[in-house]
């Protein structure tokens, strides 16, 4: 904050707004300043700080003593340390997309319900492709679909996201035919010679 114009206020409320937009509770160092001298705002934003769950930090933290010191202290408290802007963690988002599942579509396996799901939304997407509609909406829909089958038939978040990661990494590895000769309207199959039985 210290040799920003404006104490850098501008960018510390934009980033409270944008937080608090996405459901945190926000203490912000720009909000509590007491006046005086640099150690008396510290040691409010200290006190602030002891409080929280989370610390987030804001571009450029690195060259702020204050903000160096509220990562340790931080650290030393066992708080979750947040980099903004927020990068989409899959793993947390599998968390949260188990929980709203079990309490709307209720517990079990359900692999015949969530595959008629599946195929309603394909079909949609296909209706929405041919009339010349985005079809990013019920793709998703097909992607969060094909989470559900997977925590539903015993996968845990994280083993789902290594699943994605090696079956990637698998793929690359594998030999395809040439895109440019293959039937648009059908499946592009790699070359199963090489598949170990």
């Amino acid at each position: 904050m210290s040799g920003i114009a404006d104490n850098n206020f501008p960018a510390f409320h934009e980033w409270a707004a944008r937080l608090r937009s996405d459901g945190f509770d926000v203490v912000s160092p720009a909000e509590i300043q007491e006046a005086g001298t640099w150690e008396l705002c510290l040691r409010a934003d200290v006190r602030e700080l002891c409080t929280c769950d989370a610390i987030a930090l804001m571009p450029g933290w690195e060259n702020s003593n204050g903000a160096n010191l509220e990562l340790h202290l931080a650290h030393r408290l066992g708080m979750e340390v947040m980099h903004l802007p927020l990068q989409f963690d899959l793993v947390q988002h599998l968390h949260r997309q188990m929980a709203f599942s079990a309490r709307t579509y209720g517990p079990g396996d359900r692999t015949e319900g969530v595959c008629d799901h599946i195929r309603k939304e394909l079909r949609e997407v296909q209706d929405d492709a041919a009339a010349g509609l985005p079809t990013l909406g019920e793709w998703v829909d097909v992607i969060i679909l094909g989470f559900d089958g997977a925590w539903r038939g015993g996968a845990t978040p994280e083993q789902i996201v290594a699943a994605i990661v090696a079956k990637q990494t698998k793929n690359e590895g594998r030999k395809w035919p040439d895109w440019r000769t293959a039937d648009r309207g059908k499946a592009i199959e790699h070359d199963r010679t090489a598949d170990v039985a």
